[in-house]
């Protein structure tokens, strides 16, 4: 894997639309529920890595509750570069500054390059939903079904990092 070059620009993000679109083509809906909450991608804290031309590299959209910061979505638009993990180390930053004690990521059960690049980043598994993307259905009907190789989704696994 190479680096992330190092001109991109972190800024946050005001403007969700994009954001929204690819939580859209990836997920079916831009509302992910995690520890049992639901947070609409639109309505919360984003960050953006994006190239001196202004074209989006990846997009983050995370919260703080208490004192625990939750990741909702981490989208790299250039998979191999690192990108993934520059927008990650953003993101603790910022829930460090904001006082969160710990960051949590949930992730379905059909998530395995997801359950990869959290884990090597020192993520650990903290919890298991049996059937929470299946109840969650009944409030978002337009969440995927079927997802990595063609995985059935129906279970969300938690992880999280001490900040």
């Amino acid at each position: 894997m190479s680096e992330a070059p190092d001109e991109l620009q972190l800024r946050v993000v005001t403007d969700k639309t994009e954001l929204c679109r690819i939580m859209l083509a990836s997920w079916g809906s831009h509302s992910m529920m995690i520890d049992l909450h639901v947070y609409d991608v639109a309505e919360i804290d984003a960050l953006g890595l994006f190239e001196p031309s202004g074209k989006t590299a990846a997009l983050a959209s995370w919260t703080v509750r208490g004192d625990s910061a939750y990741l909702c979505a981490l989208h790299s638009l250039k998979p191999g570069e690192g990108v993934a993990i520059q927008m990650l180390d953003a993101v603790i930053f910022a829930a460090r500054k904001a006082g969160a004690k710990r960051l949590k990521a949930m992730l379905t059960n059909d998530n395995m390059p997801g359950m990869t690049f959290y884990q090597r980043r020192g993520f650990r598994l903290s919890g298991l939903y049996l059937e929470a993307i299946d109840h969650y259905r009944s409030v978002e009907p337009n969440i995927i079904r079927t997802g990595y190789k063609d995985i059935p989704i129906h279970d969300a696994i938690e992880l999280e990092i001490a900040l």
